[in-house]
Order: C-alpha cells, then sequence, then structure tokens
C-alpha cells in the first residue's frame, strides 16, 4: 500500500547562482516540479510515495529520475520519451525570495503524458492522489489527469489538488479557470493560495471564498495559504487562521509544496479520517505545514529545501516557547507580538469579525511614532495578528480614533456598497518651527516651545480592514486655538438620522455631526466643571444603555480616560457620566463635583466600546489599555510592553447611590476552562489555608465569602511564594475591597508602583461575591457581578504560583471554583 501518489510536472528549476565575472547571471540546476516536490518531503518524513509522470529522454530526465529514486520515491510511474525535451523552469528571485518563473515547454515531455502511460495499479494502491493544474494546459496530459483523478476518486482514495496557477503555461485564463474548476469536482482537501482563490471564487475575501468552494465544488478541507501570514483553514462551518513563522527567506520556490506536504503527511498520520478532524487537531494540522514551509524558505532550490522533522518540531517548540513561556506574557490576554502597545483602537465588528486596532510603535518597547497595530478575533478570545493597518505620513503620527461600518456609503468611499471608515487623529507639530540653541523653537517669530497640532483625518478599507487608504481631503476636522484636540469616537445617532463625532479638548469633550463623515458641524460640548480634571481629558466614548434590561428606560454613558499628574498617586485612569444626549450635546444627572470610576485598579485605561455589534447580540463590549501612563514606559517585559484587559460586558444597575455602570467578563472566556478545584460550600477557613492542585499562574476563581460579626478582614492570596504574594482582600468594618501589590514581585522599576489600593464595594448582608482572572502579570478583580472591578498588573516571579485563602479575626465560611485556564496560543 503507498500512501501517496501523485501525477504531473517534474522538471529542472534553473534557481539564480550569482553572476559571472563579466556581470551575467547565474543558474543552478535543481529538481522541481510541485506534484514532485510534495513526495520529496513526504519521503523524507517516512511515507510510501509514488510519481506518475513523463521526462524526455535526455540528460535532464534521467538526472530527475534519479533525484526521485535518491529520495525514495517510487518511480515505475514515470515514463520516458524522445518526442519531446525535458521540461525546464527559470527562476527569478527578488530581494524578499519571493519568485516569478520563464519555461522552456513548447511541448515540454510532461505535457505528452497519455492516458495510456498512467499506471493505475500505482493510483489503486494509495491511499492519497495528489495532482495539480499544470498538467492541465495541453493535452493529452489533461485528460489523462482528469481520468486519474476520476479513477482515484472511486477507488477511495483522498483526492488532493494544488490549482499551482501558472498563467505564463495556459492560452488563456479562461481555459485555465475551466480545468481548475474540474479539479475542483474531484478534490477532497485543497490547497489554494490567496489570488488563486480570488480567480476562482471572485472575491479576496477568505471567509466567503472559501466558502463558495465548499458549497459550490464539495471541497471536504480547504487551506487557504498566505505566505509569512500563514493560512486560512476551512472545513464545513469550521473556519479559522493559522499564524504563519518568522523566517529569513531565501527563496520562496518549495515553501508551498513543503506546506502541502506537511498537511498531507499530518492527515496521512490521522489515517486520513477526514470526517473526524475537529478544530483543535485542524489547528495543529496546519500549524505543522506552516512550520514547513516556513523552513523551506531558508533554503535555495525545491526538493532540496524540504526540512527535516526536527527541524519542523525545533521551529515549532521555539515559538509556542516564545508565547507560553516568556517571561510575563499572558496566555489568555491580547498582546502584541512585539514592540509596544497602548490605547485600543478602532473597535468594530465586520462580517464575522471583532477588529481591534490599538496604538503601536513597532520598532521598540516604548511609546514612539505612533502607527495602527491591528489584529482580528471571531470569539474575542483567540486572536489573528494581522499587519499594520496604517503608518505615520505627510500628517503625522496615527493616534487614537475609532471605526464605523458605513453600511449606506454616506460617505461616497465604496461605490454604492459599504465598508469601513477609521476616524482618528493625525499629530504632528505647527510648520514654522526652527530649534534655538536655549531649547526654544520659533513659532511665527515668537519664541515659544514646539506645539504639537493634532486634526482629525478618514481612511477607509474596502476589504475588511485589511488595507486602508488615506482620503485625501485629510485632515477634516482642526482647530488651531485648542493643542489637546484628539482621540474621536464616532458613533450613528438613529433618531437624529447623521454621524455623531465626540472627541477631547484638553479639559471637556466636543460634539459634531455630520451626514456624511466627511464634513463636521460643531453641536456642543460637555464637561469643563464637572467631574474629575486631575489630568487632560482623553479616549472618550458615548453609547446608550437599558437600565437593568428594562424597555424604555434607557440612559447615556460618556467614558472619558483622565491622563496622569504627578501629584496623584492613581495615574492615568477612566471615569464615566450617565445622562441624557440629544443628538447634540451631553447632560449628566450627576451632581458636577460627582466622580464615577469605571476601575477602580490601577491599570486599565482609555476603554473603549465595538461599535457594529449585531443587535441579536446586544451586549455592549468593552476592551481596555492594561497599563498606566505613570510606569507604562518602565515595565519590566524584554521584545513587547503591555497588552489589553479581558474583555467586558457593560450594563446600568440601580444601586442605592444611584445608576451605576456594570462590568463583567465576556461569556466566551469560559471556553478555556479546564477541570476546575473547588472548596465545597460552608468550607471553614480560620487563619490561612492553602488550595492545592494547580500548577501555573493562568487561572479563574469563583468564590463566595460569609463572614461572622468578629471577623475583621478575609481575602486571597494569589501568585505566592514565601517571598511574594498579591493580596485581595476585604475590610468588614469599612466594606474596603482593596488589591495590595507591596510584595507582588518585581517592583522596582516605579516607586509608585508597589501599593495597596482599592474602593468600597455594597455586599448583601455579610456575604461577599468575587471573580477573579490571574494571568502571569495581571490580575482583575469583579467584585457583586461587577458593581466594582480592580485591575492591576503584577510582575511576579514564575515559581511564586501558589494560591490561598485567608481570615483575620474570625472565621469566613467559603465556597469556591479555581479554573485552569489555557492558553490561548496553546492549540496543539
Amino acid at each position: 500500500m503507498l500512501d501517496v501518489a501523485s501525477l504531473g510536472e517534474v522538471l529542472i528549476d534553473f534557481t539564480p547562482s550569482g553572476s559571472s565575472d563579466s556581470g551575467n547571471a547565474r543558474f543552478e540546476q535543481n529538481p522541481g516540479g510541485a506534484p514532485a516536490n510534495v513526495l520529496a518531503a513526504l519521503s523524507k518524513w517516512g511515507k510510501q510515495t509514488a510519481f506518475i509522470g513523463k521526462v524526455g529522454d535526455d540528460p535532464f530526465g534521467r538526472f530527475l529520475t534519479d533525484t526521485l529514486e535518491a529520495c525514495g520515491i517510487e518511480t515505475t510511474g514515470v515514463v520516458r520519451t524522445d518526442e519531446a525535451s525535458t521540461t525546464l523552469a527559470f527562476v527569478h528571485l527578488d530581494e524578499s525570495g519571493d519568485r516569478t518563473f520563464s519555461f522552456v515547454r513548447n511541448p515540454g515531455a510532461d505535457r505528452l503524458l497519455n492516458e495510456t502511460d498512467v499506471d493505475y495499479t500505482i493510483v489503486e494502491k494509495s491511499k492519497i492522489f495528489h495532482f495539480g493544474s499544470i498538467s492541465m494546459t495541453h493535452e493529452p496530459a489533461s485528460t489523462a489527469t482528469i481520468n486519474a483523478a476520476i479513477f482515484a476518486k472511486a477507488s477511495g482514495a483522498v483526492v488532493s489538488f494544488d490549482p499551482n496557477l501558472r498563467i505564463p503555461l495556459w492560452n488563456n485564463l479562461e481555459h485555465a479557470r475551466e480545468k481548475i474548476r474540474i479539479g475542483l469536482t474531484y478534490a477532497d482537501v485543497l490547497k489554494i493560495s490567496e489570488e488563486e482563490l480570488e480567480f476562482i471564487s471572485g472575491t479576496n475575501d477568505l471567509v466567503r471564498g472559501s466558502q463558495y468552494i465548499r458549497l459550490h465544488y464539495g471541497v471536504r478541507i480547504v487551506l487557504v495559504t498566505r505566505a509569512e501570514k500563514g493560512c486560512y483553514v476551512r472545513k464545513g462551518d469550521i473556519a479559522f487562521s493559522v499564524p504563519g513563522f518568522p523566517a529569513e527567506a531565501v527563496d520562496t520556490t518549495g515553501a508551498g509544496d513543503a506546506f502541502w506536504g506537511g498537511f498531507l503527511y499530518q492527515l496521512l498520520e490521522r489515517d486520513c479520517r477526514i470526517d473526524d478532524l475537529g478544530e483543535d487537531e485542524l489547528y495543529a494540522m496546519a500549524q505543522f505545514a506552516n512550520a514547513a514551509g516556513a523552513l523551506a524558505t531558508k533554503r535555495k532550490g525545491a526538493i532540496p529545501a524540504m526540512p527535516a522533522l526536527t527541524e519542523i518540531g525545533e521551529i515549532m517548540l521555539t515559538a509556542n516557547s516564545q508565547t507560553t513561556q516568556e517571561k510575563y506574557r499572558p496566555q489568555f490576554h491580547f498582546s502584541p507580538s512585539s514592540g509596544w502597545l497602548n490605547d485600543p483602537n478602532g473597535l468594530v465588528y465586520f462580517e464575522g469579525e471583532y477588529h481591534l486596532f490599538y496604538q503601536h510603535y513597532p520598532d521598540k518597547n516604548v511609546w514612539g511614532p505612533m502607527h495602527w497595530g491591528h489584529a482580528v478575533s471571531q470569539d474575542l478570545v483567540r486572536w489573528e495578528h494581522l499587519p499594520i493597518a496604517m503608518s505615520p505620513d505627510r500628517n503625522g503620527m496615527i493616534f487614537s480614533g475609532s471605526a464605523v461600518v458605513d453600511w449606506n456609503d454616506a460617505s461616497g468611499f465604496f461605490d454604492g456598497g459599504h465598508g469601513l471608515v477609521a476616524i482618528f487623529t493625525h499629530a504632528d507639530t505647527y510648520p514654522g518651527t526652527v530649534y534655538n540653541e536655549d531649547n526654544a523653537y520659533v513659532i511665527d517669530g515668537k519664541r515659544v516651545a514646539e506645539r504639537p497640532r493634532q486634526r482629525q483625518s478618514l481612511a477607509f478599507s474596502k476589504d475588511k480592514g485589511r488595507t486602508w487608504t488615506m482620503f485625501e481631503g485629510n485632515p477634516v476636522l482642526a482647530d488651531v486655538e485648542i493643542t489637546d484636540f484628539r482621540d474621536p469616537k464616532v458613533i450613528w445617532h438613529d433618531a437624529g438620522k447623521q454621524w455623531v463625532m465626540v472627541l477631547v479638548a484638553g479639559d471637556h469633550v466636543r460634539f459634531y455631526a455630520s451626514v456624511n463623515l466627511r464634513d463636521w458641524t460643531y453641536t456642543g460640548e460637555f464637561g469643563a466643571g464637572e467631574g474629575s480634571h486631575a489630568g487632560v481629558w482623553e479616549c472618550p466614548d458615548l453609547f446608550e444603555l437599558s437600565v437593568d434590561g428594562e424597555t424604555g428606560n434607557a440612559k447615556w454613558v460618556l467614558l472619558v480616560s483622565i491622563g496622569d499628574n504627578p501629584t496623584y498617586p492613581e495615574g492615568s485612569r477612566t471615569q464615566y457620566f450617565i445622562g441624557h444626549f440629544d443628538g447634540r450635546t451631553f447632560t449628566s444627572d450627576l451632581e458636577p463635583e460627582e466622580i464615577l470610576w469605571m476601575d477602580c485598579g490601577r491599570d486599565n485605561y482609555a476603554g473603549v466600546t465595538w461599535s457594529d455589534v449585531p443587535e441579536k447580540d446586544g451586549r455592549r463590549l468593552l476592551i481596555g489599555w492594561m497599563s498606566n501612563w505613570k510606569y507604562a514606559n518602565q515595565t519590566p517585559t524584554a521584545e513587547w510592553r503591555s497588552a489589553m484587559t479581558i474583555p467586558r460586558s457593560l450594563f446600568l444597575t440601580r444601586t442605592a447611590e444611584g445608576i451605576r455602570l456594570v462590568s463583567m467578563p465576556i461569556e466566551e472566556l469560559g471556553e478555556l476552562r479546564g477541570e476546575p478545584v473547588s472548596l465545597p460550600s460552608g468550607t471553614v477557613v480560620s487563619g490561612e489555608r492553602a488550595l492545592s492542585g494547580l500548577s501555573g499562574n493562568c487561572y479563574e476563581i469563583e468564590v463566595e465569602f460569609a463572614w461572622e460579626e468578629d471577623t475583621a478582614e478575609f481575602g486571597l492570596k494569589v501568585c505566592l511564594s514565601d517571598r511574594e504574594e498579591t493580596v485581595i482582600g476585604y475590610e468588614t468594618a469599612s466594606g474596603f475591597l482593596y488589591i495590595d501589590r507591596t510584595r507582588s514581585g518585581e517592583s522596582r522599576f516605579h516607586e509608585a508602583f508597589p501599593c495597596k489600593h482599592g474602593a468600597v464595594v455594597q455586599s448583601a448582608g455579610n456575604r461577599l461575591k468575587l471573580r477573579v482572572f490571574v494571568d502571569q502579570s495581571s490580575v482583575e478583580v469583579f467584585a457583586e457581578d461587577g458593581l466594582l472591578v480592580l485591575t492591576d498588573l503584577i510582575f511576579p516571579d514564575p515559581s511564586s504560583n501558589g494560591v490561598s485563602l485567608y481570615s483575620k479575626g474570625g472565621d469566613v465560611q467559603v465556597s469556591a471554583f479555581v479554573y485552569p485556564l489555557k492558553s490561548i496560543y496553546s492549540r496543539l
């Protein structure tokens, strides 16, 4: 029994090899041809393979046959002919290793493969039959290829197809499209590039394109290759992206074939049980394939470039180690692969994806020239990193902002269709400034400090946020009288049938209205004499929520973040106002001096909410930057710095003090839960009691306390060792819930970091309910169903991984469940 048989071309790849002394290009002879390359990889990894094809009765043909045999590939199906020469391909490489081809094939021996040349016993005894479209460019090879695929399908083999579109080899593109569609008809598993997907389906959208292939041709597994970005996988309704592996590419000629060989290898390891494959197995298979493809780019040629299994194992282990073992790297929070991250930006839901843009400096792990980083998720838990969305341009750096779906093409950017529009701050300095030796600047002849300039601009995307076009009319809103003029949040105000922008203007927010997203009119302002002014106002948000879910009873919520002020120990944080919005301005229900904080921890800043979440979902979803401007540039991480909070659902509820904003973790996080360690209801804790059975610092705790009158204090200690502890404590007399991170681990980077802080929480009688998330370098506490939230960074040694319950002054009864949480990076 054979594992894989492939039919098609085996040829000579002439790859660049420098230049002669006279400057002429040199080429090196290498064996190649996509169907043969796939077999070379599989044979190297111990699989039984056979090749069916035709070569010239010439030195090149004999070289190729000898090469296949040396690779362990059965060659009884290789036919020689003197009617044509062996096909030659000249490979041209650009600076990044990407290639183009020139072919000598008019005709080539592979084109002359006849149906009678095919040894059908090889096909019949193979578990997988693999073919491509190059053998279908001309007759008689086209008929021989199609009939072999039909025979393989009837024999019960898994049929594998790689379109491998090489446009110069086809007489015309319609002929190519017709033949590839025939191949798709018989395919069980398909490898297809992004360009080929668009060629066949008419769309470059991975979701729609792969669904089109599945529905129109019945392909059971579709893998869309995306070069260094990895691949996209679809099996039925299961669909997801798998990130690629970094590699310094020398020659990409064999990358796709190594990738496909890797996937077929994994399929064989699972006895070709396509129907039984779930998402986790498919992810592991695609990750292996990505690793094989990446490694193949590091050597010249195709067949000689196929990596060893040990190399694949090493690169996968290294990549997983970087994310699962890197010190302080969170395992279920979003963090950048490298570089700096701060405010979340452009949060929008569109066509099945949650978009997370963020302030990003890719070159260093400290704040610098701001870009918009970009990631997408289908569940708000596992994120796919995408290329940088926007970079600094002639108008300045890309500061914070928002994004909306322009469903009705109000902007005119989408030719009557719809797409994404980003509204953000371009940041630079006013022109005409020159440096003086005494550290002053000259503006219009006056010696002053250099003055920042902040203006609002637009960009739009027609491809689900993958690429962005700057609006030629940028900026669309400016005010020379205001320096801190930034962070626009745009919403659709249905009652007024207009777009509304809220942005900060130093010590207050301003409101603007537009019908086309391009032209904005000032309508009002709020806040100069209300709330906290402990720092500059930043990152506003505006949305409506019902109170306790009651129909017809809703309030508007205005979020405003407060920058750091050295005289205040809290640093940067986020306040909120509750009131009314009439389409022009906001009116608060609070007293001017009343201040409400969204989070009473130290490390939740610039939180904003997703726009365009489907109405049937019904949630108001928020994420924040999990750091503090007081020390954000000094936290002790290496290649990356900062992470986001876990996403949260927001609600309004009535309390004895008035209507308050409630935050709760999204329910999707429950998918990460493992088997819990539990304490049954009524367990008595006197003094301190350790919780055993846990390992690592990635977990969720659900705990409820009930205490007697003489109990003074109780709580939890997490990330615990004899040297370190983070205390989550509750003082019964005052109702003060706090986090104490004075002994939490590394804290020498800033004097304000080691501290004890918290707030008073309302509890029902002598009972307190907490939900706590710990993730390597953070702790998030949700008390009384989110009525009070504390979010803090901590930097414990990995060995400080204990958990205990404690009480002081009296006993406390406890019911607790501790769930280990799986890493979002570990899908194997």
